[in-house]
């Protein structure tokens, strides 16, 4: 399965930056906060305890902010649109997909239906974004409504590949299962004799919504390739010269040519 093997790949490779709420800069913020506080505490307090005071008051003042960093930004993940929830959620599953492509285990942890529907679209993924990523729509001077167009229609293909992923998230083990040696017979063998592709028990009971989902997507790339080839060509013909203007040019020179060369012998005749 190449094309799910290189989405797979694709969509794990959204993970950047920390994995949890809290970034560096509200770390940083938080122990500038908690300095002051402390320092400010020792200098008020005095005394020989004044140290040991300024050290708890900037402890407790650190861990306060911290968690209200943390609960503010666990709200921001609450509130977030629809799509961000989705292509995170989306990852995650892109996730345990990695984990049993890792065992080599794809062909045996998924279900064949499964399996083929999420191949075949994801080749049509990959075709509608392979037509969209190509030098023409990347131009500089790519006119406001077909960059609009573009941007609209990647978010498109990467919504359905992620609506799918959701879809067939229970049909998606959670980690991958071991090889059994029957497995392996079968395998080195190249025919199933003691087992069977694809576990039955991981038939999505969203497969008919998925498969929709899936006819959509080759729709999508159906049509953004046509306009793709439609509108370079336009281009194309529109930059091109006219219909034997190389012909004419060099005719012309040719002509110009003999006529000098005449001239030129008339002369030695003269």
């Amino acid at each position: 399965m190449p094309y799910l093997t290189d989405y797979i790949q694709w969509a794990v490779s959204w993970k950047r930056g920390w994995p949890l709420l809290i970034t560096p800069t509200t770390i940083f913020t938080g122990l500038g906060i908690s300095t002051a506080v402390a320092v400010f505490t020792s200098l008020a307090t005095g005394g020989a305890h004044g140290f040991n005071s300024g050290f708890f008051a900037g402890m407790v003042s650190f861990l306060g902010y911290m968690l209200g960093a943390y609960g503010m930004s666990a709200r921001r993940v609450r509130t977030e649109p629809a799509h961000a929830r989705l292509r995170r959620e989306a990852r995650h599953i892109a996730e345990r997909l990695e984990a049993i492509l890792d065992k080599r285990r794809l062909h045996r942890d998924l279900s064949v239906e499964v399996a083929s529907l999420l191949e075949e679209s994801a080749r049509n993924w990959h075709r509608a974004r392979a037509a969209l990523e190509s030098p023409y729509w990347q131009r500089a001077d790519l006119p406001t409504h077909l960059r609009s167009a573009r941007e609209q229609s990647l978010l498109a293909v990467d919504q359905g590949m992620q609506e799918l992923m959701v879809l067939f998230a229970t049909s998606i083990p959670t980690k991958p299962n071991r090889w059994a040696w029957t497995e392996i017979v079968d395998e080195v063998v190249g025919q199933d004799f003691l087992t069977t592709k694809g576990r039955v028990d991981h038939i999505s009971p969203f497969f008919e919504e998925g498969r929709g989902v899936a006819q959509k997507l080759f729709e999508m790339a159906e049509q953004v390739e046509a306009v793709s080839r439609r509108l370079a060509g336009e281009e194309l013909i529109a930059g091109a010269p006219k219909p034997g203007s190389a012909l004419e040019a060099t005719l012309a020179e040719l002509r110009q040519l003999t006529e000098a060369e005449d001239e030129l012998r008339q002369d030695l005749r003269g």
